[in-house]
């Protein structure tokens, strides 16, 4: 280690304090140490890549665009070409599964029922496809996790639960299928671990990680496809999460996977302290949960584990490999997300600046270059806190030195430059500076930015007044399966403005029925639109609809007390004053709504004259 990296692993340790290991007893865990015994990486094979086997420039959110089109419209050999053309993406220079990852993302929409029925047809067409069995099985994992909900199994429906095991079971059948005919392609031995994750670690799970060790050495998604699942929350335990880490730095200490899954492991301890001290009712406010993290954290997170850490970055900072680094930040990227984590953040962040030569002070020498990724993870640990200013300085940053960059190839660097640029869309349209957002999500989009860049970009017009420009922009990303609400949300306020009636209720029912962020103000502005059609009867029955508009574990505030007072309007139009008379002062109590008040007194006159 470097002086630096002894320094900053010695802080690290007074921070973190001396370690109690607290056991978790396994559910499911049996037979896993045995088996992970035998994934020996020195005896692992490489398999050799073409090069010159890739598509220069292929922009995969376009390809998705391609392939959904000619699935619908039963063109699947070109499907297949251009599927096979993104897969191959994801060949060179090494297994990289970001780029296929984000095609079959922006192409599945399992709520699609004729997406699923053309999947069929392709595969009934062309049962030796490989890409065709692939997508499908992609299809089958999104459909099952759609039916089954992302809650705990205890609040998952017995049919909810079957229509997931089916699921699951067709896409393990079409993963297989497509193994069969094309075992050198990297993402289906992902794919396959990510479906068979559904059931928590079983022995089948084990074997196909064996296979991926086997043939993919460096490839590191499986490794943190199967440590994952080791996790308490899915009926594993703290000791075989370390065992399992432990056990290939023996097999292969220096190599890259190994000194990842040194910082997947603290990771995944954040994000279980996390978890455990959320589902505690006494952690109610952020600082107890930080605090219930921190201790959670010092019983756990042994001296050797923070130097560890240290030292894995320190040598992953060295190589500067390209895939290793993407890795890096998301591992990163996603403790700076983990609830409770602030005090760890910090350490480790200054850590990797370390390793990568870089500064995460917001004041620099002028002459001084950072590593783009530390000036991104910088920058995001400023927006989490809200501080839009330094995370704008900081993303600038970014792109400044983003150049100063070694990338694969162009395609590379103008993915790196787009998620930048999306980044940078957010922040301004959170500072109201809705044409610098639009001009940067654009750029974003014309690098091969997805559809967060669209999002912004019909986001923006909304509040630029440009409302026929977002119903457009909107358009081309409602069927999105992360961000597709959000713009029909957006779409159907754009249809609104523009006095579209019609549409706009089309567009916002959908929004309203879902578990969207959305809902709450996609419903409340459905019960505006029918009051200002003067059916107070329709604007009553969809503020009686949607229950979730009076929970203040769905709804903040304010929302709860706009949707009594405008109950409390309905119920005084339609003449039934004393539902309206108790809405109004609910709406009181959970706000102060001059309106609200005003009906309130008013109500007490009429129910007093009568």
């Amino acid at each position: 280690m470097t002086r630096r990296s002894i320094i900053l692993s010695a802080m690290l340790a007074l921070l973190i304090g001396v370690a109690v290991v607290i056991k978790f007893q396994p559910k499911s865990m049996a037979g896993v140490e045995s088996a992970f015994g035998s994934w020996d990486l020195r005896r692992s094979v490489s398999l050799a890549f073409d090069p010159q086997n890739r598509t220069s420039g292929a922009h995969p959110y376009e390809s998705a665009k391609i392939v959904r089109a000619a699935i619908l419209s039963s063109d699947f050999e070109t499907a297949r070409r251009a599927t096979q053309s993104v897969l191959k993406l994801g060949h060179s220079p090494s297994p990289n599964i970001d780029p296929v990852a984000k095609f079959l993302d922006a192409l599945i929409d399992p709520t699609d029922p004729n997406f699923g029925k053309q999947l069929n047809a392709w595969v009934e067409k062309s049962p030796d496809s490989m890409p065709a069995h692939l997508v499908r099985a992609k299809f089958y994992h999104d459909l099952g996790w759609l039916r089954r909900g992302d809650g705990y199994v205890n609040t998952v429906s017995e049919d909810g639960m079957q229509a997931f095991v089916d699921a699951m079971g067709n896409g393990e059948a079409d993963v297989n299928r497509a193994l069969q005919l094309d075992s050198a392609e990297p993402f289906l031995q992902s794919l396959r671990l990510e479906i068979l994750r559904g059931y928590g670690y079983s022995d089948k799970m084990g074997l196909a990680f064996q296979e991926s060790v086997s043939k993919f050495p460096a490839f590191f998604p499986p490794y943190d496809l199967l440590l994952s699942t080791l996790q308490p929350k899915w009926g594993g335990n703290i000791d075989t999460m370390f065992s399992f880490v432990d056990h290939f730095r023996s097999t292969d200490p220096d190599g890259i996977a190994s000194k990842l899954l040194d910082i997947d492991v603290y990771r995944y301890l954040l994000s279980t302290a996390s978890t455990q001290c959320s589902d505690n009712s006494e952690n109610s406010d952020y600082q107890q949960l930080s605090e219930c993290v921190r201790e959670f954290m010092k019983a756990n997170a042994t001296v050797e584990r923070e130097s560890r850490l240290v030292e894995a970055l320190a040598a992953l900072g060295k190589k500067n490999d390209y895939i290793a680094t993407k890795a890096v930040e998301k591992l990163i990227s996603s403790m700076i997300d983990t609830a409770g984590s602030e005090t760890y953040v910090g350490p480790t962040l200054l850590a990797a600046a370390n390793a990568y030569d870089s500064d995460t002070r917001l004041n620099e020498d002028s002459k001084s270059r950072n590593h783009y990724m530390i000036d991104s993870l910088v920058a995001k640990t400023w927006l989490r806190q809200g501080n839009l200013d330094n995370a704008l300085t900081k993303y600038q940053e970014a792109l400044r030195d983003l150049p100063l960059s070694k990338f694969p190839s162009s395609s590379e660097q103008d993915a790196a430059t787009a998620e930048i640029k999306e980044q940078l869309a957010k922040v301004y349209a959170k500072r109201s500076r809705y044409a610098d957002s639009a001009e940067v999500a654009r750029e974003a989009v014309a690098l091969g930015g997805g559809v967060e860049a669209q999002l912004w970009v019909c986001y923006d017009s909304y509040w630029l007044k440009n409302y026929d420009a977002a119903v457009a922009e909107c358009a081309d990303i409602v069927d999105d399966q992360e961000n597709g609400l959000n713009a029909r949300y957006w779409r159907g306020s754009a249809y609104r403005e523009l006095h579209d009636d019609a549409n706009a209720i089309r567009e916002l029912s959908v929004v309203a029925e879902s578990k969207s962020n959305w809902r709450v103000s996609a419903a409340i502005d459905l019960s505006m639109i029918y009051f200002g059609q003067n059916d107070n009867t329709a604007a009553l029955n969809v503020l009686n609809k949607y229950d979730y508009l009076y929970d203040l574990r769905s709804a903040n505030k304010d929302d709860v007390a706009v949707a009594f007072n405008n109950r409390c309007y309905a119920y005084m139009e339609l003449g039934d004053y004393k539902k309206a008379l108790d809405d109004c002062t609910n709406s009181l109590a959970n706000g102060s709504i001059p309106d609200a008040y005003k009906k309130q007194q008013e109500l007490l006159k009429r129910i007093a004259s009568r």
